[in-house]
């Protein structure tokens, strides 16, 4: 498939997707890297430190997942600040399919569903990597406020959307980075993929690339 901007046009390749698991859900809490009181000390969490310590002192040595899943299964709302907005979503764990020399390229690329472009982003590294160790499997940290929110959101919509449509993923290889993200915000501007506008409040803003 082409993509015409300008006077210039760009090839994109097809990529399938294979999924290994779907359904994936509370992911943020296998996270055991920290426990909670050691979370509270980093920096994008000093704000809920106070609160922390004050309402659930006897999880602050508890594994920091461990920690959040006892305050969701409790209905206590506040395990939410530590994740991204979409951190605690169902996921999907998937692989790519194509050629081997295109994966290991970088560049741009789209994630289409029924033909139709819903998000556009550029890969500063391969393919692959891109893909496989990280959009297509979101890790714990992942989800949480220092996390890659754009991976989590990315995978969750696609994961609602695997039942019933076909996505699939196209690549153009490109190595230059701004060229990447000219293109990439060409293709935004003008075709306005849904998956790349976000809600903040009543306003919608552009997702990061990944």
């Amino acid at each position: 498939m082409y993509i015409t901007m300008g006077k210039d046009r760009f090839r994109f390749e097809k990529i399938g997707i294979e999924v290994l698991e779907t359904g994936l859900e509370n992911v943020f809490s296998r996270f055991d890297k920290m426990t909670l009181e050691q979370l509270i000390h980093q920096k994008k969490y000093e704000h809920l430190r106070s609160t922390t310590q004050q309402e659930y002192c006897a999880l602050l040595g508890d594994p920091a997942g461990q920690a959040l899943m006892e305050l969701k299964e409790g209905q206590h709302d506040f395990y939410r600040e530590f994740l991204n907005n979409y951190g605690d979503l169902s996921y999907t764990k998937f692989v790519v399919e194509g050629s081997e020399e295109s994966l290991q390229k970088k560049g741009v690329y789209m994630v289409l569903c029924d033909e139709e472009l819903v998000f556009a982003g550029v890969c500063a590294r391969s393919f692959r990597e891109r893909f496989n160790q990280h959009l297509g499997n979101i890790s714990a940290k992942g989800c949480y406020r220092d996390g890659t929110a754009t991976h989590c959101h990315i995978n969750a919509q696609l994961t609602r959307k695997l039942a019933g449509h076909q996505m699939s993923l196209a690549i153009c290889t490109i190595d230059n980075k701004k060229e990447m993200n000219q293109l990439k915000n060409a293709i935004i501007n003008r075709f306005e993929p849904i998956w790349n506008l976000r809600s903040n409040q009543d306003a919608f803003i552009f997702a990061d690339s990944i």
